[in-house]
This record gives structure tokens, C-alpha cells and sequence, in this order.
């Protein structure tokens, strides 16, 4: 009798093992270190400018091949940390504010020439920009002042990557990201900025209840029926995951949206709440890998973008620890 029940303990405690192991390998392909800040700038007084321009000074606004915070059918940092735009190799590039450039990698073995700028416009804080995959003019250095007037660097040509600027706004040290939609609210070419973040413009409406967001992809996969011939894609749904009076998790998919891509719902009647009922909510895009127009993420294994965006390569859904660490409150009307 003794042997069976060892015999039980011993299978028991392989099972376990098992079931841990594969707890820990699903929980080690996320990481949930932090990547991104979601902190708009609103009544922004400074408009930012192109980066990419003419000698006469005429900006041009490229096209997005893959937003800030977007699921890549990549083997890099996935979700997108900064803005993929499509600039040929030797054209010139231009800070979007003056500002002081802060830091500076001239080594471009890689395709990974690298320059930040710190820039104060009138914000709360300083705002830091950078340019990757670029070569730095000749004679730039760390601690100079520059201007939107005059070029910093050039697009490198291919060596690792197909040539292009990836632009984003950072952190001092470069460790965290921002959206960067709102420093381009008035610019039309690129939708108000919604061009250059999976998710822009999110707003409760206090009276009636009504949530809009807009939110899609941008990829270079070519289709004359959206942009020019390029880029702007609709997710396969959106999901609003919530909290009622801090009570269990729960999510609903949405799929409808307008021909701008925006999401309107009415959170009172998805979430079955009442007036001043306290809302704790987060929302994920899922991008389609099955799609017949975004083919160049066909198939791809990571569909996830997260408002607000916070992980750098979280899950589908989040664990109630995670879910609380990053969830935004409403209350209803």
C-alpha cells in the first residue's frame, strides 16, 4: 500500500513539473518589463515638424510602413517601439524641433547611426526625439544645439534593414517610449497624426457614455484601395477589457468602426453598468494575420497592441496583477 501511494506521488509531482514548465516557457515568450509611457500632450502650443524636407525647405510627409507600438511579423522589439517611415537612402533629415542633441552613435556598421534630441516646447517637461538608422553629418557632436532649418543626418543604405528613418519620441535615457500622434495633431497627410500610433484620440464622452478611440496598422504591403497605393489597414477587432466597482475582469470584442477607423461604444451598456458605477479598463488591437489586404503580416504569430501601451511584449490578455498595474478609470453617467 505504501509503494502505490509512492508510486501516486511520484506521477503527481511529474505532472506538476510538467504543468510548471509549460507555465514558464508561455510566460517567457512575454515580457512584461516596461516599455512605453501613454501620456498625451494636450493644448500642445508647438507643432512639430517633418522630419524630411527639400533644400527649399518644403516638407514632405512620408508614408508609415509600421506605427509606434504595432505587432510585426518581425524578430525584433514587438510590439513597434517608434515609427517606421519611408525615406530613400541619402536624403537629408531634419529635427522636428530645435533642441540640443543629447546623445549620438556615429558607428553605422550596423545601420544603427542614432541621434536623440532634447527639445523644450513649452511642455511640462522636455520632449527627446531620435533618428535611427541614420549616418550624423560630419562634425555633430553631443551637447550642440541644432535646428529644424539644417540637416543632421542622412538615411543609411540597406545593410540590415530596408532603408528608412525610424523616428520616435523617448525618455532620457532611451529606455521608454511614447505615442507620438499628438505632436502632429494639425498635419492632414498623416490623419491628424493617427498615421504614426496603433492607437490616437481616445475620449469619454462624460454625458452619454459614448468611448471613441481610433486605431489601426500601417504596412508597406501595396493596395490601391487605401493610401495611395499603401499602409493603412483595420484591425481585425478591438477588445475593451473592464472592471466593474473592482470586480472580476471581463472583455468585449468590437469590431465595427467608421471610415476613419474609429471605434465609438457605449461602456455603460457593453459593461451592463449604472450611473456612478467606477470603470477600470484597458483596451487591446488585434491585428489581422489573415488578411487579404495586410499580407506583409500574413500568418504572423504576435497580433497584440495594448492602450494604454505600457508592456514591452505582453500577451493577449493580462493576468488581474498586470491588468491593474496599467488600467485607466471612468465613471458613468
Amino acid at each position: 500500500m505504501k509503494k502505490r501511494i509512492c508510486f501516486r506521488t511520484k506521477i503527481t509531482h511529474y505532472i506538476i513539473l510538467i504543468l510548471v514548465l509549460s507555465f514558464l516557457t508561455i510566460t517567457a515568450a512575454s515580457d512584461y518589463d516596461r516599455a512605453y509611457v501613454q501620456k498625451e500632450i494636450s493644448n500642445l502650443s508647438l507643432q512639430a515638424l517633418s522630419p524630411y524636407k527639400n533644400t527649399q525647405g518644403i516638407e514632405y510627409w512620408p508614408l508609415c510602413t509600421s506605427k509606434n507600438n504595432q505587432p510585426r511579423f518581425v524578430t525584433g522589439t514587438n510590439p513597434h517601439q517608434g515609427t517606421d517611415l519611408t525615406i530613400n537612402v541619402g536624403e537629408h533629415i531634419y529635427p522636428i524641433y530645435d533642441g540640443e542633441i543629447i546623445y549620438i552613435k556615429k558607428d553605422i556598421s550596423s545601420q544603427t547611426g542614432h541621434i536623440v534630441v532634447k527639445s523644450e516646447i513649452g511642455y511640462t517637461e522636455p520632449v527627446y526625439i531620435e533618428y535611427l538608422h541614420v549616418i550624423p553629418i560630419d562634425g555633430i557632436d553631443e551637447g550642440d544645439f541644432v535646428y529644424t532649418c539644417i540637416p543632421i543626418a542622412t538615411i543609411d543604405e540597406y545593410k540590415r534593414y530596408d532603408s528608412h528613418l525610424h523616428i520616435g519620441r523617448v525618455n532620457e535615457d532611451r529606455t521608454l517610449h511614447y505615442q507620438i500622434y499628438d505632436l502632429y495633431k494639425d498635419v492632414l497627410n498623416w490623419k491628424n497624426g493617427s498615421d504614426l500610433d496603433v492607437f490616437s484620440y481616445p475620449d469619454f464622452n462624460t454625458e452619454t457614455n459614448i468611448f471613441t478611440i481610433t486605431a489601426y496598422v500601417s504596412s508597406d504591403t501595396e493596395n490601391t484601395d487605401y493610401y495611395a497605393g499603401y499602409g493603412r489597414f483595420p484591425l481585425e477587432y478591438i477588445t475593451f477589457f473592464y472592471s466593474v466597482n473592482n470586480g472580476t475582469w471581463k472583455s468585449k470584442n468590437i469590431h465595427e468602426y467608421s471610415d476613419n477607423f474609429k471605434y465609438s461604444f457605449n461602456v455603460k451598456q457593453i459593461t451592463g453598468s449604472k450611473s456612478n458605477d467606477t470603470i477600470r479598463y484597458y483596451i487591446t488591437a488585434t491585428r489581422d494575420n489573415n488578411s487579404s489586404l495586410d499580407t506583409t503580416f500574413k500568418d504572423a504569430s504576435y497580433k497584440t497592441a495594448y492602450y494604454p501601451a505600457y508592456y514591452a511584449h505582453p500577451g493577449p490578455a493580462l493576468t488581474n496583477q498586470l491588468a491593474d498595474a496599467i488600467a485607466l478609470t471612468i465613471t458613468i453617467h
